[in-house]
């Protein structure tokens, strides 16, 4: 009966041991969605200004003063229900996270584009409703007027349908649900296919937020869509050598005349008020490019002194953690010692 009650109590604490562990661990969230409940497919038609006809998108030379019909093909699959869908044209933008998306609705312009794929279209088939009969296909089209002046590189975006017909009761709960379902097809226009265009990478600024945060904000100022891009970047106090923080990614995609926000740095470097300095290599290919901005880390934005270092150059999180250890295994050696002695008595 003892010695039921000592493993009792040592798996206790050990439960607590393996709780304070895992506390460390970043909670992991999966969201699994499944495209099958979608009922529809789109697929484009191509029109003669289609450069490849299985690429599966617009890839578009066209030329100046023309009008060019672009055409997607909306099939509903469900055999008893129409369905009505929403198109929306939109921009290619960078995202943060380094993939390209090429429907972004709002239209502000790049500081440095001549044109966007919005410029081409009338308001009128920026946005547009339709409803496909149950089993059946239909056609939309999107026009693009194509500007007397010519226009240099390339301009991307993408035609966006949704469906809007999706409401459905849960039987279980009898609660009305709704997903949404979506798809994007990429348009990419060319006029001057022969002229080869060279990106051209900057660092417009350094963003601290309060943590400290240290965000960098590239921007491709050249009307050129490349992928393969990888950034190493460092931070380092002003005038100084050693690294403080490292981080390098790989395969960034980027669209033309856009920008991104490159995060450098997050909250858990624990960087304090300062003066410091980031340096980035970015390489596409052969082309490399290599930029420099110093940035300041006020003392509202930095971590004090001694949050960063505790005692003796330690967190206090991990004394926290030490201490109740400590405890723990002195608790262990009591109920042990005593266990020992009523045996004996």
């Amino acid at each position: 009966m003892i010695k039921l009650k000592t493993n009792s109590i040592v798996k206790l604490c050990l439960s607590i041991v393996l709780c304070i562990c895992f506390l460390q661990l970043p909670h992991v969230n999966a969201d699994n969605i499944s495209n099958n409940a979608a009922e529809f497919t789109i697929s484009p038609v191509y029109p003669h200004e289609q450069k490849e006809d299985d690429a599966g998108y617009f890839d578009l030379n066209v030329k100046k003063s023309t009008t060019v019909p672009v055409k997607v093909k909306i099939s509903n699959l469900n055999k008893n229900q129409d369905i009505e869908y929403l198109i929306k044209v939109g921009n290619a933008t960078t995202n943060d996270n380094g993939t390209i998306n090429y429907t972004n609705f709002k239209n502000k312009k790049d500081t440095t584009a001549k044109y966007q794929l919005t410029d081409f279209i009338s308001k009128t088939e920026l946005k547009q409703k339709v409803t496909v009969k149950a089993g059946s296909s239909s056609e939309v089209t999107v026009n693009l007027k194509v500007p007397k002046q010519k226009f240099p590189g390339t301009i991307a975006g993408g035609i966006y349908v949704e469906r809007l017909t999706n409401a459905y009761v849960n039987e279980k709960s009898g609660m009305n649900t709704r997903n949404h379902f979506s798809m994007t097809l990429p348009i990419i226009l060319t006029e001057q296919a022969k002229v080869k265009r060279i990106a051209k990478m900057e660092l417009d600024k350094v963003t601290v937020k309060n943590g400290p945060e240290i965000t960098a904000k590239l921007h491709n100022v050249k009307p050129v869509m490349f992928g393969k891009l990888s950034i190493d970047s460092k931070i380092t106090k002003k005038n100084h050598t050693k690294t403080l923080v490292h981080k390098s990614v790989n395969n960034y995609q980027v669209a033309p005349n856009s920008s991104f926000n490159f995060l450098a740095s997050d909250s858990s470097n624990q960087l304090g008020a300062g003066k410091y300095t980031i340096d980035m290599h970015l390489q596409s290919g052969k082309r490399k490019w290599h930029l420099v901005k110093d940035f300041t880390i006020t003392a509202q934005q930095g971590v004090p002194l001694t949050k960063r270092t505790g005692w003796f150059g330690v967190s206090m999180l991990l004394w926290i953690i030490v201490v109740v250890l400590i405890l723990i295994i002195a608790a262990l050696i009591v109920v042990v010692v005593r266990q020992r002695k009523n045996l004996k008595s």
